[in-house]
């Protein structure tokens, strides 16, 4: 409450003699005031302060608070909270062959908010909120053959190839029969999502040879250095789409 109710207070005196009865009363008043600036008394500029982060924290219906009807993201308390993920895969994928394309899978979700898994398809990305999310992908490719070998790198949109998302690699040859050829493979691009129950995203790739594949590597000593993953993506939430 912004304002303090009106209490009725004696009328003016006409005699500027002492009156215990419009004394009383004033004292009655007085006590009614204290106790609701002590209770129920709210500043008006902390009313309006209190309604905005109500707004913004998600006061209301839908998933997005105040913002549901134009943001496909979600509030906290602290601000606004968007859609966003990282995820790793710390195996050896294979080149199951020549003439077919491999998927991508993931077995370490770093980060998931809003952007998940498939815990079946592990190859298969969801996103809980329709929007744009910008996606960057990065495979740790190797070559065990001694001659340069190609390999590509796509996404793919439930299942059907994202049209010019494909890039080539050329991967240089081995160093040695135990010392392999290496690139790093990234690409980045915009993933829109219309449908987030039946959409998702995955990522796939093709070798011009059986002895490329995507390699992890364990951690490293002199000096101390982290462990190489085969795979890292992340996605990003960017805008709601219209």
């Amino acid at each position: 409450m912004s304002k303090i109710v009106n209490v009725r207070l004696p009328a003016s005196a006409t005699t500027t003699e002492y009156n215990v009865q419009n004394f009383n009363q004033l004292v009655e008043a007085l006590k009614l005031i204290v106790n609701q600036l002590n209770t129920t008394y709210t500043p008006v500029a902390s009313e309006n302060s209190l309604a905005a982060k109500g707004w913004m924290a998600g006061a209301g219906a839908g998933a997005g608070g105040g913002f549901a009807g134009a943001m496909s993201g979600f509030q906290t308390s602290s601000g606004i909270m968007l859609p966003y993920g990282m995820f790793m895969s710390t195996a050896d994928q294979t080149n199951a062959g020549i003439t077919v394309e491999n998927l991508v899978t993931y077995n370490l979700p770093v980060l998931e908010r809003g952007i998940r898994v498939d815990p079946v398809n592990t190859s298969r990305l969801y996103f809980d909120y329709p929007g744009q999310y910008l996606v960057n992908v990065a495979c740790q490719v190797t070559n065990q053959d001694n001659a340069v070998r190609e390999f590509e790198l796509w996404a793919k949109n439930s299942g059907t190839n994202y049209p010019y998302s494909n890039t080539r690699f050329d991967v240089p040859v081995r160093k040695s029969a135990s010392i392999w050829g290496h690139i790093v493979a990234n690409i980045a691009g915009i993933f829109t999502v219309q449908d987030p129950v039946n959409e998702y995203l995955e990522m796939a790739w093709w070798g011009e040879s059986t002895l490329i594949q995507l390699e992890s590597y364990a951690a490293g000593v002199s000096p101390t250095r982290p462990a190489i993953p085969s795979v890292i993506l992340t996605a990003a939430f960017l805008s709601a789409e219209s």
